[in-house]
């Protein structure tokens, strides 16, 4: 995270980010918001980590794998410093994902 920002202040980013866009195709997964719109973009067919819900790991992972295989979509995971549990990438790494993207965001000051 940038230390020029205050946590709370990219934490209430983030929140925004993720209400603006909000799907009809998307469910709760156990603190795991799962959008499985059929668009372009990912963030509208994505998984986020939002909260540390009480599944493990594996049984969580296979739900929203499952929910991807019925609709018929690659799923794609978003990773922010806000994702539940710390370190979700390296997790998913372990069990053969791979890292897409990296995005950024630039403005000047």
């Amino acid at each position: 995270m940038n230390p020029a920002f205050a946590p709370g202040c990219l934490s209430r980013v983030e929140d925004a980010g993720i209400n603006a866009s909000a799907p009809r195709e998307q469910l709760w997964v156990d603190g795991w918001l799962v959008r499985f719109s059929p668009g372009k973009a990912k963030r509208a067919r994505c998984v986020q980590a939002v909260a540390a819900g009480r599944l493990s790991l594996d049984e969580r992972l296979a739900r929203c794998l499952a929910i991807y295989a019925e609709v018929g979509l690659q799923p794609f995971f978003r990773i922010t410093p806000f994702s539940l549990p710390a370190g979700l990438d390296a997790q998913l790494a372990a069990r053969g994902m791979e890292r897409i993207d990296d995005t950024r965001s630039w403005s000047r000051r």
